[in-house]
């Protein structure tokens, strides 16, 4: 490579456009042709720092993303949210004894009769 030649960073096509008056830019056709840009494909722009924009789809944007989620461990999602459910019923579990200063059923039980009694309905 010469020293005039400039460093392509991608294999894609790169031109030229440029903004016009009202802010508009036209994108070259080979570079919406390789984009998969047709008339009526609504993209999204962001900047990533100065100088730099980033026009893409929302199909783009979710495909990047899931690409970088992190694999499942598990396919059996039935399976994970009955985990879930379960922890939650345990750490519930665990709360409301603490917070009922550990009574056993037995107790519970014997404090219903007593209020009942108390109350002329047992």
């Amino acid at each position: 490579m010469s020293a005039n030649q400039p460093i392509s960073y991608s294999t894609s096509p790169s031109r030229r456009a440029v903004i016009g008056a009202k802010g508009r830019i036209v994108l070259p056709a080979d570079v919406r042709k390789a984009a998969g840009f047709t008339e009526g494909t609504e993209v999204i722009a962001h900047t990533e720092g100065y100088g730099r924009v980033v026009v893409e789809t929302s199909d783009a944007i979710r495909d990047r993303i899931w690409a970088a989620s992190p694999p499942q461990t598990s396919i059996d999602a039935t399976a994970d949210i009955r985990a879930a459910r379960e922890e939650d019923v345990r750490v519930s579990d665990q709360a409301a004894a603490h917070r009922c200063g550990e009574r056993s059923n037995a107790d519970s039980d014997a404090r219903g009769e007593a209020l009942l009694k108390h109350l002329g309905l047992a």
